[in-house]
């Protein structure tokens, strides 16, 4: 009997030893695209790659930074380009964690912190440009803005793939005369494409006529095909027997 008591003591103390173990430590899965950061007492211990881990709870704290590339967009920014003219931006920013410790010890939040670069270094450049320039440079403006930005992201321990420009908005007063530039431009191709027609044409006129000085037959020939496809009337002569001169009336007055 007392043997009996005894087993059931030793088993009730393991099962409380195996909870109370159970409930001091904690299973972690860190995936391929994480990296786990583990503290201790407040401190940075080690950094953990993909795997499972029983963390120590009261000791022991993990935090899991996922490093797969993101993307975060800026609202609509006003800013004002060199010669004064305020113009409304949006940006995409393509980025990742490249250093989980330095982007967190680093800011609160990296991705505000990111953002900010962002609108601040869009007003550095625009503040170097007018509109012309800055009309004339969009396609390159995202590849200074990502060299701009990249430079101060990377104190955070992000990586900056891409800065893209998503919306570029002037002024109504802008639009307009960029619409009218762009309308006097087409003009002006379209006046020069006639101007080419007619010279082509008057050529084609020029070397026909030299033909025709050198080889009187080309004119009749062309006078018949005239008539073989067209419904004109075409007059080839009108001999003055076909069409007498009247004479003078008798009363007319002589000189």
């Amino acid at each position: 009997m007392d043997r009996m008591l005894s087993f059931v003591v030793v088993a009730a103390l393991g099962v409380a030893a195996f909870v109370a173990a159970r409930g001091a430590f904690r299973r972690m899965v860190i995936r391929e695209h994480q990296t786990g950061l583990l503290f201790r007492r407040g401190r940075l211990a080690r950094t953990l790659g993909a795997g499972a881990y029983w963390i120590a709870r009261p000791a022991l704290r993990l935090v899991v930074v996922d490093t797969r590339p993101r993307i975060v967009s800026t609202a609509g920014q006003e800013v004002p380009v060199k010669d004064g003219t305020p113009i409304r931006a949006t940006l995409a920013i393509r980025y990742r964690v490249a250093d989980p410790a330095a982007a967190l010890a680093g800011a609160a939040s990296w991705e505000e912190s990111l953002y900010l670069d962002a609108q601040l270094a869009l007003r550095d450049l625009a503040a170097t440009l007018d509109v012309d320039e800055l009309v004339e440079r969009r396609g390159r403006l995202g590849v200074d803005l990502t060299a701009a930005v990249a430079a101060r992201a990377a104190a955070l321990g992000l990586e900056v793939e891409a800065v893209h420009v998503k919306d570029l908005t002037f002024p109504a007063p802008i639009r307009d005369a960029f619409a009218r530039v762009v309308e006097a431009r087409k003009g002006a191709v379209a006046t020069m494409e006639r101007a080419r027609g007619e010279t082509a044409a008057l050529r084609h006129l020029a070397n026909a006529a030299r033909a025709f000085e050198g080889n009187p037959g080309l004119a009749t020939l062309r006078t018949l095909q005239a008539l073989d496809h067209g419904r004109n009337t075409v007059v080839l002569g009108h001999p003055a027997v076909l069409f007498p001169t009247a004479p003078p009336s008798p009363g007319a007055d002589r000189t």
